[in-house]
């Protein structure tokens, strides 16, 4: 941008806020350059890079590198619509709310607020394609006019030559789908993976890293992508096919009939088509690896419903009998098997009544869904088929 010393003497001001707010915090480094980057917590995008130039020649160069985060913009607005959002002024409708913060870090595994919730912020599938793109076109918009409001505010004098998004260097997208135990579901697809792997010698699998409660497994897809998998709270698992290098994005880009010059929103929809072809073509190997992971996840639910109605000192005694017998008799009161535990497994659905009985304890049987569980764990055909 080009102005008299004294108009960009005023950007660099405004750049760097008053008593500390502000979205930036703009650093001295010599006196032609200042570092420049996005304070903490003051806005719902990231930014690092330089200020450079000479007042005396009436020039300043702003340099960022962007990092952006549509998801959890999109998580902290109030009202989701685009076109409700495209109405508030930028500095509103980029910067984060406390309370959805703190709600959806709460909730996650990896302590991240970049999460969609409720059903009006993931609307239906045929909907969704101008949906996203109106998300993403509203918050790169707000982004800019953020930053170029900063600069050439109303009455400034100083003119800004060009102020665009450049190459885009890293991208993620992401994919999600839900599981009653989206922890043992990944954990897994991590082991069988790396089993698997080892014995193909492919060496797709690239290892896991943990954040916090997460731990995500890693899957090369080709040189410049790869998979990344997570539980990203308890019921969701998360995939992210990750794109590294501006010069391979780039190619993708042009590959699918688009140019560096297109904006950034529809650089991004493009991305997300080919994320979804690689995930497509890996897909039947996440399924392969994970075909027989279900069964894991169903015991511990099992283990909570058995856990809430027996006494510590008869769980692993009524596991054993339910596991092999798949049928229980009803005991005296002191026994392992008294009555009101009985009626308590059956409200939890691990009992289901068996016959009728006239004379004697009453007699129950293990649910079907739960002695086809044991089934699959033991490799056995014992399921009860009839409850008489």
């Amino acid at each position: 941008m080009r102005g008299t010393a004294d108009e960009l003497n005023t950007v660099l001001r405004r750049l760097r806020g008053r008593g500390g707010r502000g979205p930036f915090s703009l650093r001295e480094r010599n006196r032609t350059s200042w570092h420049l980057d996005t304070r903490p917590g003051a806005s719902l995008f990231e930014a690092q890079g330089t200020v450079e130039g000479s007042l005396e020649h009436g020039v300043l160069v702003l340099r960022l590198r962007v990092q952006l985060n549509p998801t959890r913009f999109l998580a902290h607005q109030g009202d989701p619509n685009p076109g409700a959002i495209s109405l508030k002024r930028p500095h509103e409708a980029l910067y984060p709310d406390p309370e959805v913060e703190a709600r959806l870090s709460a909730r996650t595994l990896d302590g991240g607020d970049n999460v969609l919730t409720t059903p009006a912020q993931v609307p239906a599938f045929d909907k969704r394609d101008p949906w996203w793109a109106g998300i993403l076109r509203t918050y790169t918009g707000h982004i800019r006019k953020l930053i170029v409001d900063l600069l050439t505010p109303t009455g400034s004098r100083a003119q800004l030559d060009r102020a665009e998004f450049d190459a885009i260097r890293t991208a993620e997208v992401q994919l999600e789908f839900y599981h009653p135990d989206a922890v043992s579901w990944v954990a897994n697809f991590r082991n069988a993976l790396n089993v698997a792997d080892d014995a193909s010698g492919s060496r797709l699998y690239r290892g896991a890293e943990g954040q916090r409660n997460a731990v995500a497994a890693y899957l090369g897809l080709t040189k410049d992508a790869r998979l990344k998998v997570y539980a990203k709270d308890v019921g969701r698992v998360r995939f992210e096919v990750v794109f590294k290098g501006a010069s391979r994005i780039s190619q993708l880009v042009l590959r699918n009939g688009l140019s560096p010059s297109h904006g950034i929103a529809d650089r991004f929809i493009c991305l997300r088509d080919e994320a979804v072809k690689q995930l497509r073509k890996a897909w039947g190997k996440v399924m392969q690896v994970t075909q027989e992971t279900a069964a894991t996840g169903d015991m511990f639910d099992f283990m909570a419903r058995l856990n809430s109605g027996v006494p510590a000192e008869n769980r692993r005694t009524m596991l054993s009998l339910l596991g092999n017998h798949r049928r229980l008799t009803a005991t005296p009161s002191a026994g392992i098997a008294p009555e009101p535990v009985c009626r308590a497994l059956v409200r939890e659905g691990i009992l289901v009544p068996a016959g009728i009985v006239t004379r004697g304890p009453r007699r129950y049987a293990l649910a079907p869904e739960w002695s086809e569980m044991f089934d699959r764990l033991l490799g056995r055909s014992d399921a009860v088929r009839s409850l008489h």
